[in-house]
């Protein structure tokens, strides 16, 4: 009894050795060599290559915006002094000629009152002169008198002249310099305006724009003076019409986070202010490396194509720049003209594999 039990341990661990040695015996037979066997070739790639050329890239810009007025033909109508609006003749968005009657004011509280003192002043100035000359003619004053008393009337009288030349009277209209759209009216009945605020705008001969927002990337492929698309989507303007671009702002819009470009319409339209509309651009970028552009991966957060060089792949990091969807330009070292670029097969491509080009 003493000797089976004494047995039993050793044949556990006759057991347990046995099994490792199997086990290391089987992943000897299976493991798969470190070293490729004499005869075994690496995987042959089978690719389609195009040449690297150097052109522009031209893509389709799609924008959308408001027809807007021109600046430098909105005119504000100020009065220089403060008025009192009694009537309003015209509405936002009416047409007028030039000097037509938009609105009927009278002067305010404080022009009235400084029109009588400038009157009155007037008066006692022409007064004090006379009898300044009376006196003179009696022995009773200088000429240096005389001579204040002049200066004193000329000084009234040109203060006067003033307010007449600015059209200063009892009853009075605000006409129109030039003929134009009334763009905006910022008065309304019974409303007293101080000096210099802005009473009506006009826009003169329907001047109007288009203001566009472009994505900030999209801006360097666009020029001043290029020819834009336009249509409109109220179905009011003309179906179709071309502008041409005018100004490209410099400053991101806080609104919308475009950049604003603006784009003159011709003077045969019929858009109307405000209204939406969209522009198509046909932007041409400036020269550079041009790829298919298929050629180009996406690596992480780079790009990547591979050429061929002696039946081989090589890999290059690249910076992409304007693109379409046909070709796209590409900046790095060691890339030229002419060099072959892998433009299908190129995903299952690595550095240094092995390529045969299908022709």
């Amino acid at each position: 009894m003493a000797k089976g039990v004494r047995l039993a341990p050793l044949k556990r661990v006759l057991g347990l050795v046995i099994a490792v040695v199997a086990a290391a015996v089987a992943w000897v037979l299976v493991r798969p060599s470190a070293r490729p066997r004499p005869g075994v070739r690496p995987p042959t790639a089978t690719v389609h290559v195009a040449p690297i050329r150097r052109g522009p890239v031209i893509t389709r810009l799609v924008a959308y915006g408001r027809v807007v007025p021109a600046p430098w033909a909105v005119h504000t109508l100020v009065e220089p002094f403060e008025v009192s609006v009694t009537r309003v003749f015209v509405n936002r968005g009416q047409s007028v000629g030039k000097g037509a009657t938009l609105l009927a004011v009278t002067p305010g509280p404080s022009a009235r009152l400084a029109l009588l003192r400038a009157q009155n002043n007037f008066r006692l100035a022409r007064l004090a002169w006379h009898e300044e000359r009376t006196r003179l003619r009696l022995k009773l004053a200088t000429q240096s008198g005389l001579l204040r008393a002049e200066r004193a009337f000329d000084a009234a009288r040109l203060s006067l002249r003033v307010f007449h030349a600015e059209g200063l009277r009892a009853r009075m209209t605000v006409r129109a310099p030039v003929a134009g759209v009334v763009s905006a009216i910022a008065v309304q009945e019974g409303s007293t305006m101080n000096p210099g605020q802005s009473l009506i705008n006009l826009i003169a001969g329907n001047r109007l724009e288009v203001r566009l927002g472009v994505e900030p990337e999209d801006v360097p492929s666009i020029r001043v003076g290029e020819r834009v698309r336009l249509s409109s989507f109220e179905g009011t303007g003309s179906r179709h019409i071309h502008g041409l671009v005018s100004v490209i702002s410099r400053v991101m819009d806080p609104a919308t986070h475009m950049i604003n470009v603006f784009v003159t319409l011709p003077r045969a339209n019929s858009y109307l202010l405000g209204e939406y509309v969209e522009g198509r651009f046909t932007a041409v970028s400036a020269s550079g490396l041009l790829v298919p552009r298929s050629a180009v991966l996406p690596s992480g957060h780079h790009f990547v194509l591979y050429t061929v060089a002696a039946g081989h792949a090589v890999r290059h990091r690249v910076a992409l720049g304007p693109h379409n969807g046909r070709v796209a330009q590409v900046v790095a070292a060691h890339l030229a003209v002419g060099m072959p670029v892998v433009v299908l097969g190129n995903y299952e491509l690595t550095p240094g594999m092995p390529v045969r080009i299908r022709k």
